[in-house]
Order: C-alpha cells, then sequence, then structure tokens
C-alpha cells in the first residue's frame, strides 16, 4: 500500500478505563482534587468578563485605538537640548532612555543638539540657534566648514530622501552671527576664588575653557605658536578653514574673560612645575606635535618629509619646496588627502596618493577623495612603501609592494604583501601615516608619568594624570581624531577639573554619555521625490579654478536657502508634529491629511484630519511618525450617530488620551496658529 508523504504515523492509545486496583484509586482522587482546584481558583478570582460600561478593559499600550497627536508645531514647543555641562551628559541619558534622543544629537561626539538648531534657525532665531550649538560645538563656524559631520551619517531623513545639511547650517548661522558679536559677547563674571591654567590651545582645551569660564574659575592658557587653534591653525589648509573665521570664534572665548598667551611653549619658556604649584588645576590639551614615517631604507633622505611639517610650511609661507616637482603623498587618510591638494595648489607638477587600503577601504571621507581626483591627484590603492630610491642623498622615486589585505580576521591591524613591487619616478615623498605626540620636554621636572613609548599615562574615563590635580584631554590622550572628537574630551576634562575643585569624587554619580547604535541607510532613489524635499545644493568652485589657489572651495547657504533647508529637519522625537506627512503618505486607505505653513517666524500645522470611518487601524502611520507625535490610544469606543463625528480635526487629535471614548469633532476646539508677524530676537 502507498504511503502519503504527508502523513506521519503516531502511536495513541486511548481508553476509559482506570487503573485497577490501589493505584486506579489514587489516580481518580489526584483527577478530582485537579478539578477542585482549577473551579477553586475561577471561584475566589477576579472574573474575567468585566462589567461594562462600569467596568472599562486595561488595554496594552499598542493597543491600536483611535489616534491622537501629542503636540504640533505652532502650539508647542520643540525642547531644546540645554542644560549646564556637568549634567548635559544626565540629561542625554534620560532623553536616551526615554527615547527622545534625536539620532542627529546621539552620533555626534560631542552631542551637539543640532535638531534644536534647526528649529531655531527655522523659526527665525539664528543669533540663538548659533549659541546652543556653541554650547556643545565651541567653533560653529570652523566645524561648519571641515567636520565630517556624523550627525549627517544618522539623520534620519536618509531614510525617506536626503539627509539634512547640518554642517552648512552652522556655517550658516555663524555668519549671520557675525553681525550681531560685538553686542552678545561679553566677559562672564568670576564666581570662583581658584585658578586654571591649560597648556594648549586647540579645539579641546578651548573647549575645556569655555566650560570652566562659564563655571565662573579663572583661566590662563598658555599657547606655544603665535596664535591660538592647535592643528586647527597649523593643520588645516586655508582652502577649507578660513583664518579669519578660526580668529573670530577663538576671539568669542577669548572674550568671555579667557587669558591667553601665545608664543610661550611650556616645557622651554614657561616651566610646567611653575604651573602646577601657581594653580589649583592645570589641563593638558598639546595635541601631537610630529609627524611620523614608515621605517624603510632611505627614509633619511633630502626629499622625505612629514605630513604636519608640510602642511605647517604651506599654511605659514605659502610654500611647501615642490614646485615643479613630483610629489608621492604615502596615506589615505584625510590629513593625507589635505597634503596631496595643498602639494598641487603650491605648484607641484604631479601628485600621487599611495595607500595600503583599497579604494573602498580608505580611510579619509569619501567626498574628501573625490574632490582630489577631481583636482588632479592620482590615488594609488593597495600598495605599501618599500624602499625610497635614493642618488646622491636625494630622492629620485619610491619601490611599492602590492598589499593583499590590511587587517586580520580579528581585525587587527596586520597587512600581507604580495610578491609585485613598483618603482615610481619622484622628486619628494610625505609621509601622512600618522602622528604622535611630544612630552617629553613639557614634563620634565615634574612626577607626571609617561608610558614606555614617551605618551602621557592618562584615565581615559576621569581623564587624569599620575598627578593630582594634573588633567589631560584631547588627541594626546585619544590619539589623531576629528575636530568635534577633541571638543567631547574638552568638555569632560573640564567637568573632571570642576567636580575636583569642589571637591567632589570624580566618578561617583557621574553620568556617561550615551553611545546609540544607529542604521546605516542605503541610497535612496531620488527620482520622482518633489524639489522641496530635496537637500540644499552647496556650490562649489570649478576644479580647474580651485586648484590654483587657497581662496575657499565651498560656498555658504543663502538665508532662503538656510531656511528652506532647516525646514526640512523633521524634529525627531520631538513628540510635536512637524506636519511632514508622511503618515499620510503612508497611510494605505488614504484617512489622513496634513497641511502646514512654512513662513519663516511663523511654521505652524494648519490641518490635521483622521477620517476613522476610512481607518483600518494598521497603525502604520504612527510607526512611520519621526518625532513620535502620532501615537496609539486606548479609545476603542467609537459608536457614533452621526458620520461628521468620525472625522477627527487637529483640535480633537490634541485630546487628552485618557479613557476610553473618542468623541469626534464635538470635543475640543482647534487651537489657532500663531500670527504670521516674525518673532524678534532674543
Amino acid at each position: 500500500m502507498a504511503v502519503d508523504p504527508r502523513e506521519v504515523p503516531t502511536p495513541a492509545s486511548v481508553s476509559d478505563e482506570s487503573p485497577a486496583g490501589l493505584k486506579g484509586f489514587f489516580a481518580g482522587a489526584r483527577s478530582i482534587a485537579t478539578g477542585l482546584g482549577i473551579t477553586g481558583r475561577i471561584a475566589f478570582g477576579k472574573p474575567i468578563t468585566i462589567r461594562y460600561p462600569t467596568e472599562r478593559s486595561v488595554l496594552s499600550p499598542r493597543w491600536r485605538g483611535a489616534l491622537r497627536l501629542r503636540g504640533v508645531l505652532g502650539k508647542d514647543e520643540v525642547k531644546l537640548v540645554r542644560t549646564v555641562a556637568p549634567e548635559y551628559n544626565r540629561a542625554l541619558q534620560e532623553l536616551y532612555e526615554a527615547d527622545r534622543l534625536p539620532p542627529c544629537v546621539g552620533n555626534c561626539p560631542a552631542n551637539v543638539d543640532a535638531r534644536g538648531q534647526n528649529y531655531l534657525i527655522a523659526d527665525d532665531r539664528v543669533a540663538e540657534a548659533y549659541e546652543l550649538v556653541r554650547d556643545r560645538n565651541i567653533l560653529p563656524g570652523v566645524l561648519g566648514r571641515i567636520c565630517h559631520h556624523p550627525c549627517e551619517t544618522a539623520c534620519r531623513r536618509n531614510f525617506y530622501d536626503e539627509a539634512l545639511a547640518i554642517r552648512p547650517l552652522h556655517r550658516f548661522a555663524s555668519e549671520e552671527y557675525r553681525k550681531v558679536r560685538a553686542e552678545r559677547v561679553s566677559p562672564l563674571p568670576r564666581t570662583q576664588n581658584k585658578s586654571v591654567a591649560i597648556v594648549g590651545a586647540g579645539p579641546s582645551g578651548l573647549a575645556a575653557a569655555y566650560d570652566l569660564l562659564k563655571y565662573g574659575y579663572r583661566v590662563v592658557m598658555y599657547e606655544g605658536e603665535d596664535k591660538p587653534g592647535g592643528a586647527l591653525y597649523k593643520g588645516i589648509p586655508t582652502y577649507r578653514l578660513p583664518r579669519d573665521v578660526l580668529e573670530e570664534e577663538v576671539g568669542d572665548i577669548i572674550g568671555l574673560g579667557l587669558q591667553l598667551h601665545t608664543g610661550q611653549h611650556v616645557g622651554r619658556d614657561v616651566e610646567l612645575s611653575a604651573l602646577i604649584s601657581e594653580n589649583d588645576a592645570v589641563l593638558l590639551s598639546v595635541g601631537l606635535q610630529e609627524s611620523r614615517f614608515v621605517p624603510v631604507p632611505g627614509v633619511d633622505a633630502e626629499g622625505v618629509v612629514g605630513a604636519l611639517e608640510f602642511l605647517r610650511a604651506v599654511n605659514f609661507t605659502g610654500e611647501g619646496g615642490v614646485e615643479g616637482k613630483r610629489v608621492l603623498v604615502i596615506g589615505g587618510g584625510n590629513v593625507a588627502v589635505d597634503v596631496a591638494r595643498s602639494a598641487l595648489r603650491v605648484g607641484a607638477s604631479s601628485v600621487a596618493l599611495a595607500c595600503l587600503e583599497s579604494d573602498q577601504e580608505m580611510p579619509c571621507h569619501p567626498w574628501e577623495i573625490a574632490e582630489a581626483v577631481d583636482e588632479g591627484v592620482v590615488p594609488m590603492c593597495s600598495l605599501g612603501p618599500e624602499e625610497v630610491l635614493v642618488e646622491d642623498g636625494h630622492v629620485v622615486g619610491m619601490r611599492m609592494r602590492s598589499c593583499l589585505s590590511v587587517f586580520d580576521e580579528n581585525g587587527r591591524f596586520a597587512p600581507k604583501y604580495g610578491d609585485e613591487t613598483t618603482d615610481l619616478p619622484v622628486d619628494v615623498i610625505v609621509f601622512a601615516v600618522g602622528q604622535g605626540s611630544k612630552v617629553t620636554d613639557l614634563v620634565s621636572g615634574t612626577e607626571v608619568a609617561l608610558s614606555e613609548r614617551g605618551q602621557l599615562v592618562v584615565d581615559r574615563t576621569t581623564f587624569t594624570t599620575s598627578v593630582e590635580g594634573v588633567f589631560a584631554c584631547g588627541e594626546v590622550v585619544t590619539g589623531p581624531g576629528s575636530a568635534i572628537g577633541a571638543i567631547a574630551t574638552g568638555h569632560e576634562a573640564a567637568t573632571s577639573i570642576h567636580r575636583y575643585l569642589q571637591g567632589a569624587s570624580l566618578t561617583e554619580d557621574r553620568a556617561a554619555r550615551p553611545a546609540p547604535a544607529y542604521p546605516n541607510y542605503p541610497p535612496v532613489d531620488l527620482e520622482g521625490i518633489e524639489s522641496n524635499r530635496l537637500r540644499a545644493v552647496i556650490e562649489m568652485v570649478s576644479p580647474d579654478e580651485r586648484v590654483k589657489d587657497f581662496r575657499p572651495i565651498e560656498a555658504g547657504l543663502t538665508r532662503d536657502g538656510a531656511m528652506d533647508e532647516a525646514m526640512r529637519c523633521l524634529r525627531c522625537q520631538s513628540e510635536v508634529c512637524v506636519g511632514c506627512t508622511f503618515c499620510a503618505r503612508t497611510c494605505p486607505d488614504y484617512a489622513i491629511q496634513v497641511e502646514r505653513v512654512d513662513e519663516p517666524g511663523a511654521r505652524c500645522v494648519t490641518r490635521y484630519d483622521l477620517d476613522l470611518s476610512k481607518c483600518c487601524f494598521c497603525g502604520l502611520c504612527a510607526e512611520q511618525c519621526p518625532t513620535n507625535a502620532l501615537m496609539h490610544t486606548g479609545q476603542y469606543e467609537m459608536s457614533f450617530f452621526e458620520r461628521d463625528l468620525t472625522h477627527f480635526d487637529k483640535g480633537e487629535m490634541l485630546r487628552s488620551a485618557d479613557g476610553t471614548r473618542a468623541t469626534g469633532r464635538d470635543g475640543i476646539a482647534p487651537p489657532a496658529c500663531p500670527s504670521a508677524t516674525r518673532r524678534e530676537e532674543p
């Protein structure tokens, strides 16, 4: 007989007979006891049914009852992430735990309130937006030109179309702030009878100084160069960062009461031991001062230079000693790209950039290498330096060996090379493979400990050194990184110093900044998307023109362009409806209609209609809402006697979520929008 493969034979035995004898007696008794126990629990427990309507069912928050809005633009303010620096991390942690931390804020190393900036700019409160940003990113105009903008990487608009132009909006706010700077910058009162000395005027030291001045301390800063800024002053080419922008924003911090001494090398002109004895705390923020080289044969030949030294010469003298010469840059990071692009601008006949990584693995930012290639830089990937070719003590070429892989299976740096070599004829070789600290002379005569490699020994949580009252921050602690990352360490170091000077524990009850992970959004097909939904286009000078000199290559946003761009912000996690219409676009039943007014200073959601006669309660709209303003309720009672009452307007959508009944349009009068008059700048 054929066996059906869908049927699986299972042995079973069913009988109404109880076991015989004593065993059967106990089996029957056990069955009776089990039944009585179930009956007792039901009899004395809470009834399964309820007496409606005097008793109401308690529903899960996921129940998809009639929808409501928590708030709307024009009636409710988008809350700013603004608090004193020592408690900023705690405020962030609370927002994160309540699912109120927007991705742009959470993904920024310094947790700049980009959402608040965008809201204030769109509301025509630009100076207030600049000052909000400056509380965390102390140089908005500078970072508005050079930041690698991780905030934009996490921007939720990436899911729908294109990320918001947060970095260019920093620049716009700084340019507008110039008009009112004189009347808004003044010395802060000194409320603490204690003094802090800071060594190094780079971004991390300036961030710490900014916070300490706001706490009321006397802050004295020592900088070895003739002007402040650290790597921003010495290493960033002027085509990316005009020097007047840097000087102006550092000048604002000086205007708050910072006592700055330039041309003073601590360890040479001023002894660190003297600063320790004369001040209540000392902060070392000296950055990384020297280039690293790959120890290959011929590396000491004339014509081999380090990246930092090359960029310093270019920035300070306008020359790099490469005019009419063939230049090879070793390295694949952003500093290497800056070197290559600068070499073209000071007259190099050709510039190649060689790195171990493949073109998909290069550590530099994709837009940086793309701009460099447009200008004429030739990338040569998967090649490592083997030997500098030398004749009569001068560089004549570089022998490169093919690189098969850069990292091992555990992700550790462990290059593997092939047998193939290539000789490149070059006149100048610039190594841009990393930077190192140079602090031996700095700490001479003190008990500040150094590691075997000559680096500062620092606790990376509290930023303390081996000497009480001496702290450190910035890249001298973290190694090479970004300017905004260095600024973040400055804030943390300032908090430690403040706690130390107040006699408090550096760790007890101290909140750590949350470190959420955000998705990497795939590119969106922009075909067919309305033009007003797309990101603002930042104009750039053509490659043929910009490679001729060091003039800025990127234009800023116009006022109208900045307002339009700021209005693209979704105000994520704010619990305020901004009229983005993504709920209406998502609704499969076309049950939602949303309209808003976009006039700067008078933005308002004018209409939010929900037709419950069409709604299938699928909940897709609430799940799509980027601000978490649209929410489910437990209001499942919807017995309407008139069809019009199933049409919820904006007023009804803003009703309370209490109770189980939604009444429809006879509920709450809709709030009016504010007048179209622009709000005065505070």
